[in-house]
């Protein structure tokens, strides 16, 4: 075929007598669906249950244990709000790569809950003006996230996000890049690498749109190379100053010869039994 002629074809259609490209489908698995299905019904109960435990506590007047349960129940919060999003996702997210289209459900919206929300899209082929790529570096120098994330930009100037990935922990269910190569493939388009930018985890998480030169900050590999060593000093300082505060408290045992583990005498005595 002539370039002339490759020209006149309509992007995502395959050369006459082309092999068609075969259905490929993305979703999650019926292990890691149960699995935390699973996880989900076992930690239920006793999140329900944090509400009565926190009242019982404040009936009787114990407000310090009911200020110690309040700090557990936000980690407690956080836990679950991580495991339902992680269940919906499973059990929403999907991508079939067709013949000619591409149809996806996939999170929609900005904000503190962006996975809870979805939407389903079928874009042809030849309706993909261009597929993205970017890392996005969230966290600064001391404990940097490297994420990579992908999208597609429509004709009619509609941005798609397909979703992200960790640099440090790829998914190998929905690797977005991956998929975002093969769709510039079957839509005959380049891949674009946008490079690497650093955007505030403020603005993501609060759905606010990016602005500002933080924003919009270009980072290069040596950058980030020199980020990641310095992330590292950290997590090996964190972790070495831990190991000295237990080895103290260890040492502070045995010189007090009281066994390992055991508190000091309670703040309130207990009242003695009346005889």
């Amino acid at each position: 075929m002539t370039e002339a002629a490759a020209a006149r074809r309509p992007a995502g259609e395959p050369a006459k007598g082309a092999a068609k490209p075969e259905r490929v489908v993305y979703a999650a698995g019926g292990g890691r669906k149960t699995f935390f299905s699973f996880l989900f019904l076992i930690l239920l109960p006793f999140f329900v249950s944090l509400p009565a435990m926190f009242a019982m506590r404040v009936v009787h007047g114990l407000w310090f244990d009911a200020i110690g349960l309040v700090v557990m129940a936000a980690a407690f919060a956080i836990l679950m709000f991580l495991v339902v999003v992680e269940l919906v996702s499973s059990l929403r997210t999907r991508i079939e790569l067709g013949e000619d289209k591409v149809k996806m459900t996939l999170p929609s919206g900005r904000g503190p809950t962006p996975m809870l929300l979805f939407r389903t899209h079928e874009i042809p082929y030849g309706q993909v003006d261009t597929v993205e790529t970017r890392r996005e570096i969230y966290g600064g120098s001391l404990v940097p996230v490297l994420l990579t994330g992908a999208r597609i930009i429509t004709k009619d100037g509609k941005t798609i996000p397909l979703g992200y990935v960790s640099d440090a922990n790829v998914d190998p269910t929905f690797p977005f890049p991956e998929i975002a190569r093969q769709i510039a493939e079957r839509a005959r388009l380049p891949l674009i690498d946008r490079g690497n930018v650093v955007r505030s985890f403020r603005r993501k998480f609060l759905g606010l749109r990016s602005g500002g030169i933080n924003e919009s900050e270009t980072v290069s590999e040596a950058q980030i190379a020199a980020m990641n060593r310095t992330h590292n000093r950290f997590v090996l300082s964190l972790v070495g100053g831990l190991c000295v505060l237990v080895l103290i408290g260890v040492v502070q045992d045995i010189l007090s010869g009281s066994p390992i583990g055991q508190t000091s005498s309670p703040i309130v005595a207990p009242a003695k039994a009346k005889k």
